[in-house]
């Protein structure tokens, strides 16, 4: 069972790789990091569309899930931690084992380095890190706080580190306040962990009708929030069959090959339930926030280069397209301050959340353009 190395303890994340494509020195690495309950595996129908496209897809399980290290005690009792400083030590070292993780993988498979071709309009080689929904909650720390990353590792990933993807991002991700009538099992204080486990996965695989929003939306108005709460939930019997939940095409046997629910009671309640300040914070320091001391009395941002794509499935659930044009309204009041990393939004018409399980060759071809 494959494993990489993410400190020095013996932690370690599981992960499955496509490989390097036959007769390519110049790939693209994209690193994949599932959501909630459902691990690595729901990324396994994109392989097969890789190699066409020059990319390499290395998919890995977070802490807790199957193949990669358990949370210890006290990291269990660091994300449930009534003091907000705790709670973010525990999160911002999730981030650095996923920038251990890279360092290690590039080291070990040499894969190719970033290379500026002249007449290219995109440099070949290099790796990129995509989380996929409430992943995002442990990927983005490794930009809030890199700056506390090792000088070696920092340097390594200076020549490889391309782009950084936030793929359909949940509400929980950015920190957000809950929008009143917006419902998430998440949130749900009705459900025990189990009951959410048993909920979870039909809401969040559903189809939704379509978001018709803007960049200039404004987030906080009142006509926003009823937008995205009346989106409805395609159904099963819905006559159209491209419209049948994600789940409910996997069947029991697929679902369970890409799941694990013993994770919600275990960890991931607790990993969703930390303060949202703490999420809010990582996102701005990540993003917008992000530059530090260069020791000479100015300012700098580390890896400046770094090309962050924000990604969202139009019929996915309102939790993600809330988040997402969350995100869009803070980058848009940033950038008339000039301040922040450059961040693109791309939207992908008629998909939803698991648009890499449904249309994996799609989504394959649609990253690629990006990367």
């Amino acid at each position: 069972m494959p494993v990489g190395p993410v400190d020095g303890r013996g932690t370690v994340l599981y992960y499955e790789d496509s490989g390097a494509p036959e007769g390519s020195r110049d790939y693209a690495t994209l690193v994949l990091v599932h959501g909630t309950q459902f691990h690595s595996g729901v990324f396994r129908k994109m392989i097969p569309f890789a190699s066409a496209r020059k990319l390499r897809l290395v998919l890995v399980n977070s802490r807790d899930y199957p193949g990669s290290t358990r949370y210890s005690p006290e990291e269990l009792d660091g994300l449930s931690s009534p003091q907000k400083e705790v709670q973010a030590a525990t999160i911002r070292t999730r981030g650095l084992e996923f920038a251990a993780f890279m360092r290690w993988f590039i080291e070990i498979e040499r894969i190719p380095p970033i290379f500026e071709k002249e007449g290219a309009s995109r440099p070949s080689g290099g790796i990129s890190l995509l989380g996929w929904s409430s992943g995002n909650l442990q990927t983005i720390p490794l930009l809030a706080y890199a700056n506390d990353l090792p000088q070696d590792t920092a340097e390594v990933l200076e020549g490889y580190f391309r782009s950084f993807f936030i793929h359909d991002i949940s509400e929980t991700a950015i920190g957000a306040p809950a929008l009143e009538g917006l419902y998430t099992p998440m949130r749900d204080k009705s459900l025990n962990a189990e009951q959410i486990a048993a909920t979870f996965p039909l809401w969040v695989s559903s189809y939704f009708t379509q978001a018709v929003v803007t960049l200039d939306t404004d987030a906080e108005t009142p006509g926003f929030g009823e937008m995205v709460v009346a989106r409805t939930a395609r159904h099963e019997s819905d006559p159209d069959p491209r419209w049948v939940p994600t789940v409910v095409r996997m069947g029991p046997e697929g679902v369970a090959a890409v799941s694990d629910a013993s994770v919600m009671p275990r960890s991931q309640v607790r990993i969703q339930l930390v303060n949202p300040a703490v999420y809010e914070d990582n996102l701005r320091r990540a993003l917008f926030e992000c530059e530090t001391e260069d020791g000479s009395g100015g300012k700098k941002t580390i890896w400046p280069k770094l090309r962050v794509n924000v990604v969202w499935c139009d019929m996915s659930t309102g939790s993600c397209v809330y988040a997402t044009h969350r995100v869009m309204h803070m980058a848009k009041a940033y950038k008339e301050q000039g301040k922040g990393r450059t961040v693109e939004f791309h939207r992908l018409e008629q998909a939803n959340h698991f648009v890499h399980w449904d249309e994996p060759e799609r989504f394959v071809e649609f990253l690629a353009q990006m990367i």
